[in-house]
Order: C-alpha cells, then structure tokens, then sequence
C-alpha cells in the first residue's frame, strides 16, 4: 500500500500514479493552455480560462480521490486514470456552460422588458404605469400651481363695464334721450330683484352658492360631450360666465376655458357670492339690444328691473342661453317650453318656489319690440347738439356713448312743447321744402330754453337752428343801431328818410330806395327802426363806417368767418348770412344789458357712481356799454309796438317786447328776432332747392308773400306767449342820456327830393291770428330790374294815396364785385333788404346785393354752439 502512494522511480512502469499526480498541478490536465499561453492571450480570455481551469481543478481533484481508490488494485490503475482524466473534461466543459447561462443585465427603466419573451417584453410592468401616472399628477398640480400663480385677474373690459349715457331735461328727471354703444344701465345690487337672482341660479348653475367658481364634473360632462362629437359645451359656472363677460371675452378653446377656470377661483376668492351674481346680471345680452337686467326688463315688459313679478324673472332668465333664437316675439312656443324649465328648477332643483306657486304662475305677455331711432324727431336735434357741445369741452365720444353718465340739459320741456307746437300749428299747405330754425335763450346765463333744428332729425340731420344759414335782411340794422348809439348819436338824431337816394361811395353811385318807394322826410334814429327806413340806415352807416357795424356784430356775438360779414356799405341791409343760433346769441347780449353770455345746452355731467364729471360755469363779459344796450333796447320796443311786427302786440296781452323783422332779397328768407327780459326768441325761415339753393318762399296759409312780420313773428309768438304765462310783466329799462351822446339834425343830401310824401302802406300785416291775405301795401309785380328796399311803414304814416300797381325798380347792389343785372329785394313794410339799391353812373349796379343762394350752404359747416367769451 505505501509504495502504491508513494512516488514511483523512473523507469518503475508506473505512468498512471504520475498522470493522476499531475491532473491537480498542471492546467494542461483540465483542458487548459499552458502557462506561457494563458500569458498570452487578453484579459478576458485569461479570466475564463481561469474560470475553466478553477472548475477543472475541482473536478480533478475529485477525481483524483478516486484514483487513490483505485490505485489500491494493479489491474484497475489505468481504469481510474482514465476515468479521472474523463471528469476533469467534464468540468471544464460544465464550466464554459455556466458562463454563457448568465443572467441578462437590466437598463434603468428594464424597457422592453428583460426575461421576457415575444410580445410581452414591450409591455410596461405595473410598477412603470403606476409611476408614470404619478409623474403626471405630480406634473398637472405642478402646471395647475403656476397658473394660478401667474394669472392675474384684469381689468372688466370695455364691453363688459360700458352703459347708455341718458341725456336729461333740465327738470332732471324727464329723460330726453340717450347714447349707447351698448345698450346698458348697470343697477346696484340691491335693485335687482332677488326672483331674478334666484331664477338664473336655477337655471344657470344650481351649485352656484357651494362651489368655488368651478364645478369638476360640468367640466367633465362638458369634456365628454365635446368628445362625443356634440355641439361644444364649455362646462362653466356663472362665476366662470361673468369671468368671461366681465374679463376676457368669448372664448371656446381649452386653453381659454383654463385661464378662465383660474379666474374664476380668485374671484370666488375675492368677491361675495351676490356681486358675482348681480355683475354678472349687469353684463349679459338679453336680446332686443338689451345689455344686462335694467334694460332686458324695459325692453321686455317696460318696466324697471326692481318691479319684475316672478313669471317675467323666470322669462327673462330662460332666454339667456340664446336671445335672439327664444325671444317670445319670435318663437313664443319655444320660450314657453324654456320658461317651464326654468320654474321645475326652481321648484325641484333649488327649491325657491313651492310647487303652488309655480302652478300659480302664467306665461307673461310682453311688450312689442320698437327698437326707434333713438334720435328720431325734434328730440334727435337736442341730442346730436348735446354730443357736439360736450365734444367741444373735451369729452371723447366713446366716453360719451359707454360711459353711463347722467346728463342734464339746459332745455325746458314746457318751452321746448310750446316751440313744436307752434310749428307744427302752422297751415297744412305748408311746402315740404320750407325749413324753420329757432332757438331760445336765457339772456341773463345764455342756457338754451328750447331748440328746432328740423322736424326729424333722422330724415334731415342738418340743424336748421345751429348749422344752416340765411340772408338776415334788416335784423342786421340793429348792429349799426349800435354802433351808432356807441358814437354818440342819440334816439333822437335825425335823418333824411326819403325815398330814391343816391349815396357817394367810392368807385359807385350807391341808389337806395325804400319800399314802396315810400318817403319820410327826416325821421329820428327811433322810427328809421321802427319803419325800419333803408335810406336813412344807409345814411347812417356811411357815417359811422360800414366797418362800425361789422365790428359790432361780431362785438355781439357773431363769428367773424360768418359769410358776407364785410365792411361794404350795403352791410346794414343784412348781406351777411348768420345762423339762427348766432343771432338769438347777438340780441340776447342786448337783452342782457351789454353782457355777452356763451350759449350752451349741457347744464352738468354725473358720473354712474354720483360724483359730478362736469358743470356748466357761467363766464360773462361785458362787450357793450349798459346804457347802449338800454337805448338799443328802447328803439327796437318800436316794430313790435307799431311797426311790422305788431302783430306780436296784438298777441302778448300787454307784454313789452323789442325786436326786429327781416327779409331777404326776393324773400329768400324771413326773421323775427325779438326778446322780452326775461327770454330770447329767434325765428329764421327759408326754402332750400333740391340743389340745396335757396329758392325764393312758397306763399301758403293765404299770405301771398312770406315776410318777417308774417309767419316768423306768429311762431314767435306762439314759443313766447305760453312759456311766459305765469311770468311776471316786466318793463324795459327807460332810455338813458349816454356821457357821449350829440344831438344831430337832418341833412338832406339831395336838394331836389322832397322832404316826405304821402305815399306809405296804411297796414302791413294782417291782424288775425292766422294770416289772411298779404296786406295792400305790397308790390303784387316782381320788380323787373329794380329792387325795392324798403322799411317798415308802421300804421301810423301818412297814406293818402294807394300805391301803384307796378313795383318799384332798382338796380340792386352786390355784396360781391357789381353783377350785371339787380334782383328785387322787398320785405313786410318795405323794409327788409340783403342790399340797398345802388346806381352807378354807367348806370351798372353797385356794391350791395348778398350771394343768392344762400341758407343751406353745399359745404355744412361745424356746428357751432356760439363764440366763447
């Protein structure tokens, strides 16, 4: 036994001891490579073939134990050799096998996923889906953070905060009518009645007063339903609706739907639950141009808001969702169904009506749907002026049609009544095309009391009052009155009143003639106005310097571009072409005793909360001595007293009044102009062409020529005579002796013309409340080449003898360069030119005549409320 363990001798013929020996040294026995080749070879074929060879070296060394076991027998010593060597094989094979079994390393998110075969390795584990889902939680409260960190709640939009300026009487309280962009008045709270806040509650969102301005499942229902292919749903609460009225407009896309949600939270946060419901019922559209539930409730029922019986709540509520589709109006079965809908919510939903009574309930009749001008009749003029005045004191016009303001006028609804009366009193046979202006004027203030621009002022926008423009014929004497009384000439001053006269001008023979060719011989500054005497005026003004009275025109009140305001002689016959507005303007600085005070319309503007935006401030100055303005006074008490205009004392029951009559050449227009202490009243009349031309005036009513101390000087009488009833009668100042004042006796210029003749008018205007028949005294012949440029005879001249059938003639000065023929010019007691009749030696016409076509110029002019002081 112990040699067969021991070391065998070389040559002993024992290999298979040795081989067993040399299994657990070399790595050649395991299968491996030799030293120097290991050595060899890259680090990691060294590291496998160590693996191999740590197997082998195992797998020799138990077989090794077995040879030591075989060993034991000579017969079996090479068996276990062989088998020995057989294992080391094995194991070194076994443990190449082991290396290639390895398990496969996994990525970060093992995706596709490891160990799994076929399709099954491309779906994601729970563990990946749990965790994606909780990255996008994490992600979306992330995102919902910073949009509520970052979204601010703006400014309410123009549209949505915008409401009707209301334009008032001067009473305050009888409205005349509004501006509006957007047809709104916004209400306080307290005003709208809690039926309506408890109806669109019901109807609009039923978790209104538990939310907290967004309601997650109408969002969802609203996400499904858009999804679904249906008509698009935005999910919103009222608060998110007012948001969007209030905020941000209309807007369907998501992300709009987002910014608004944000919104809504902070307002809920910000904002009670009843200013969100009544902001909200100030903003919506109801329909029938109505914005918010003041003015739906006025549209529908014509009631305000705080006086809605709860069926007319429930109606108005229901039409919300689509106006102009549910108006009962248009598709009362529809709105029927809708109000039911809205009354079961109250019942079964909020439970703000009981069931008896909602059955008490019945489906509410509404008003019809007008929906007028609002600048529709005489009215339209008032308001279009009032928008033009507060423009001009700075006020932009969007501010004035959104801004909600409460504005009162000037106007007198009494006056104003009386004014259209007085018109629309006038002869049915009235032409289409004749046009009337008036305005009245508070002198002490210059407040305008009434105004006609026109009778519609859809039809016809142009203010005949403000903005059109006539001859003035012999109102514009009183401008030289005075002028002259400023000189130093007194009432009593003397003139040669005589008819033909003919006047040194430079460059012209100036021939002037009075009506009727009627003489006077020498007459006082008083009766050349109360006859209203060309020739004398004429005289008068050569005297003082024709640039004396138009300087004294615009003294009073008249812009200097007026047009035909010159200095030409033939001025003091009325060439220049004034608006009504401007000459009511210029006598009520008389009337005001020298103190010229801006006509205005706006007494005061109020903002929607109470505070006051504007104020009118009186600002008079003094532009004519106070004894001047008293002894102008004192002379124009004639013509209404007992010259062309005593109609008006026939009228007035004892009332004093001073003013003048005027027509134009070929009675293109007609004027009174004429005032009492207390008012001032200014009626123009003229008759435009179809190519806005003036055209002479139609006769009607039985008159056959319209004058001054016609028509105008009734109207006149119909505007004052009731608006002053009740009014103390007050007296005019007596005539006063001016520090200035010279006495002046006649001079006749023309030795071989009589001192006065006996040819006059008995009466110039009938006596009658309605005019009958143009008096006798009138021409009943146009003048073919004369014009006859007469004054006001009153009653009181001599008439011994009738005058002829046959008018006068004259050649009539231009206002312009001379023109080759004359047109006539006649007025009511031979008064009222637009140019004395001249007469140069060439026997061509002279300076004197005015532009013909004259009362609606081609151009209108900016609307003028009247020089500034």
């Amino acid at each position: 036994m112990s040699d067969s363990r021991g070391s065998s001798s070389p040559g002993s013929g024992k290999p298979g001891a040795r081989r067993a020996a040399g299994v657990r040294r070399s790595p050649a026995a395991a299968g491996g490579k030799t030293p120097g080749e290991v050595k060899g070879t890259s680090r990691t074929k060294r590291n496998a073939a160590a693996g191999a060879g740590a197997a082998g070296g195992a797998a020799a060394r138990s077989g090794a134990k077995g040879g030591s076991a075989g060993s034991s027998s000579r017969t079996g010593s090479t068996k276990g050799t062989s088998r020995s060597q057989g294992a080391a094989t094995t194991a070194a094979a076994a443990g190449g096998a082991g290396l290639a079994r390895a398990k496969p390393r996994k990525n970060l998110l093992n995706y596709p996923r490891a160990g799994k075969k076929g399709v099954w390795r491309w779906f994601p584990s729970l563990r990946m889906i749990i965790g994606a889902f909780a990255l996008l939680v994490i992600a979306g409260v992330s995102f919902a953070v910073w949009m509520y960190k970052t979204t601010d709640v703006p400014e309410p939009s123009d549209v949505a905060v915008a409401q009707s300026s209301r334009v008032y009487f001067a009473d305050g309280t009888t409205e005349m009518g509004k501006f509006s962009q957007v047809n709104r008045t916004i209400i306080p709270s307290d005003e709208i009645p809690d039926n309506v806040k408890e109806a669109v509650v019901a109807s609009e969102d039923s978790t209104f007063y538990e939310n907290r301005g967004v309601s997650p499942r109408g969002i969802v229902r609203a996400l499904v339903n858009n999804l679904s292919g249906n008509a698009r749903q935005g999910g919103s609460t009222i608060t998110m609706q007012y948001v969007e009225r209030y905020y941000t407009g209309t807007n369907t896309s998501y992300w709009g739907k987002a910014q608004e949600a944000m919104m809504a939270l902070k307002a809920d946060q910000s904002l009670s639950k009843d200013e969100i419901l009544s902001r909200y019922l100030n903003t919506i559209y109801f329909g029938r141009g109505a914005y918010g539930v003041q003015e739906a409730s006025q549209a529908y029922f014509g009631k305000d808001a705080k006086d809605l019986t709860d069926a007319e709540a429930s109606l108005l509520v229901a039409v919300i969702p689509a106006p102009s589709v549910y108006d009962p109006a248009k598709n009362p079965e529809r709105a029927a169904s809708l109000w039911d809908r809205v009354i079961e919510r109250q019942v079964n939903v909020t439970g703000t009506l009981t069931a008896d009574e909602a059955e008490a309930l019945e489906f509410p009749a509404t008003v019809d749907n007008a929906n007028s001008n609002a600048l529709a009749g005489p009215n339209g003029y008032l308001i279009a002026y009032v928008k033009s005045e507060l423009k001009r004191q700075g006020f932009d016009e969007d501010d004035i049609d959104t801004g909600g303001y409460t504005i009162v006028s000037t106007i007198d609804p009494a006056i104003q009544q009386n004014t259209v009366d007085a018109i629309e009193d006038l002869p049915d046979d009235r032409p289409a095309n004749n046009r009337i202006g008036t305005i009245t004027i508070d002198p002490s203030t210059g407040a305008i009391k009434a105004m006609y621009g026109g009778a519609d002022y859809v039809t016809q926008s142009y203010n005949d009052a403000s903005q059109s423009r006539m001859q003035a014929g012999s109102i514009f004497k009183t401008f030289t009155l005075v002028a002259a009384l400023e000189d130093g000439y007194s009432l009593n001053s003397r003139f040669n009143g005589n008819s033909p006269r003919t006047f040194d001008v430079p460059g012209d023979d100036w021939r002037v003639k009075n009506f009727s060719d009627v003489s006077y011989g020498s007459v006082t500054l008083t009766e050349s106005v109360t006859h209203s005497i060309n020739t004398a005026f004429a005289e008068l003004n050569l005297e003082i310097g024709p640039e004396r009275t138009r300087d004294v025109a615009i003294q009073l009140g008249l812009p200097e571009d007026t047009p035909d305001l010159d200095a030409y002689p033939s001025n003091v016959l009325g060439s220049a072409s004034p608006t009504v507005l401007e000459m009511g303007e210029a006598y009520a600085t008389i009337a005001a005793q020298g103190d010229y005070n801006p006509s205005y319309m706006v007494k005061s503007v109020t903002n929607p909360d109470g505070s006051t935006e504007y104020e009118h401030e009186k600002a008079p100055k003094e532009v004519l001595d106070e004894g001047v303005a008293i002894n102008a006074t004192v002379a124009l008490q004639g013509p209404p007293s007992t010259g062309s205009a005593r109609y008006i004392r026939q009228n007035m029951d004892g009332r004093p009044v001073a003013g003048k009559t005027g027509t134009s050449e070929s009675f293109r227009s007609a004027w009174f102009v004429g005032f009492t202490p207390q008012l001032v009243t200014a009626v123009g009349m003229f008759q435009p062409g179809e190519d806005g031309s003036q055209q002479s005036l139609t006769p009607f009513g039985g008159v056959d020529r319209i004058t001054g101390g016609s028509f105008p000087t009734r109207i006149w009488t119909g505007i004052m005579k009731p608006s002053l009833e009740g009014q103390e009668k007050l007296d005019f100042p007596e005539a006063v002796r001016l520090d200035n004042q010279r006495p002046r006796e006649t001079q006749d210029d023309d030795e071989d013309e009589p001192s006065r003749t006996t040819q006059a008018p008995a009466t110039e205007e009938p006596t009658t409340q309605e005019p009958t028949e143009e008096p006798s005294e009138e021409p009943t012949e146009e003048p073919s080449s004369e014009a006859p440029t007469t004054e006001e005879p009153s009653s009181e001249a001599p008439a011994t003898e009738e005058p002829s059938s046959e008018a006068p003639t004259s050649e009539a000065p231009t206002s312009g360069e001379p023109e080759a023929d004359a047109t006539e010019k006649s007025e009511d007691d031979g008064e009222e030119q637009a140019g004395g009749e001249t007469e140069q030696g060439d026997g061509s016409p002279g300076r004197g005549d005015t532009r013909r076509d004259r009362g609606q110029p081609t151009d209108a002019p900016t609307e003028r409320a009247g020089r500034t002081a």
